[in-house]
């Protein structure tokens, strides 16, 4: 028997995570020679920090947070630790949703909302929508709590006025009593959600098992898509999500919707990577003249990936 390639996966628990949860249980990471180990994150930061110092091989986390990471001083002149985009998974899948005490966005002047990171990530989605809808800086503040189902417990536990969320805990939420006030897409319709990453040096070194890797995640992708399985993805929605009945077939189409789901073939929504630049340049967080694009990414292993599967 072939052995199989180890590779560390870490990524943040979610519903879009259905088509890992697909490779690992219908053999489709072991079709292509991979045994994949998944660890989730309690955070943006503690990702980062697990793919750049080799804990993990493979990440999933928000394209703003590897851009973040590019452009972090102490770790610009480090190429041990210099992370790329090679895939992308979705374009947002969120929400912001508040607590049951705020019907409305006007609510929500001079309270407490939580965030991943106030640095990277979806934090700067929250922001630009605030000022759309007239709140300037001083009229709310932000606390620091994690990963989403971290956020989704303190917006449970009052302990914040909102936040965004991803599914299962949109609709958990809701079914709490929790406001929907906006979706991702009405804040930015062009963007660069979730995508995959590695260190540079980890791929030059290891790029058949990246190719191998992105060649399964996009299999799995497709299998998810594939009517025939819809009852299997039902039962990994529950089994991983606690989602069942009509949560779960809602989400489910969610997750599959055309415009705002999955990305059926992983492939890396350019516009939406620029429009991650443009808005972290607008809240402040990267210099003008703009970087391209190409800074962040390296598309020739998801090339190679289309080559042959």
């Amino acid at each position: 028997m072939t052995r199989l390639s180890h590779l560390r996966l870490i990524q943040f628990r979610a519903a879009y995570n259905l088509p890992v949860h697909a490779a690992v249980e219908h053999g489709i990471f072991a079709k292509y020679g991979l045994e994949i180990e998944v660890a989730y994150t309690p955070g943006s930061d503690y990702l980062i920090e697990a793919l750049q110092t080799g804990k993990c091989e493979i990440a999933h986390p928000a394209a703003d947070d590897v851009v973040a990471a590019v452009e972090n001083e102490p770790h610009k002149n480090n190429p041990e630790a210099d992370l790329f985009l090679f895939m992308g998974l979705h374009s947002g899948l969120l929400s912001l949703v508040a607590a049951p005490e705020y019907p409305d966005v006007e609510s929500l002047r001079e309270k407490l909302l939580g965030v991943d990171s106030r640095r990277t990530g979806f934090v700067f989605l929250l922001e630009k929508f605030l000022r759309s809808m007239g709140f300037g800086p001083e009229d709310y503040s932000l606390v620091e709590i994690g990963g989403w189902e971290f956020r989704y417990r303190a917006l449970l536990d009052k302990k914040i006025a909102a936040t965004l969320l991803t599914s299962p805990f949109v609709a958990d939420a809701l079914a709490s009593g929790c406001h929907l006030l906006a979706h991702g897409e009405e804040i930015l319709p062009v963007y660069q959600a979730t995508c995959g990453a590695a260190r540079r040096a980890w791929a030059r070194d290891h790029s058949e098992i990246l190719v191998r890797y992105i060649r399964a995640y996009i299999a799995a992708t497709r299998w998810c898509f594939d009517p025939s399985n819809r009852r299997a993805c039902l039962d990994l929605l529950k089994n991983h999500s606690g989602l069942d009945g009509k949560r779960a077939e809602n989400t489910l189409a969610t997750l599959l919707e055309p415009d705002r789901g999955l990305y059926p073939d992983a492939q890396l929504n350019i516009p939406g990577l620029a429009a991650v630049l443009a808005l972290r340049a607008e809240m402040d967080h990267l210099k003008p003249p703009l970087p391209p694009a190409e800074k962040y990414i390296d598309l020739s292993y998801y090339q190679r990936a289309l080559g042959a599967r």
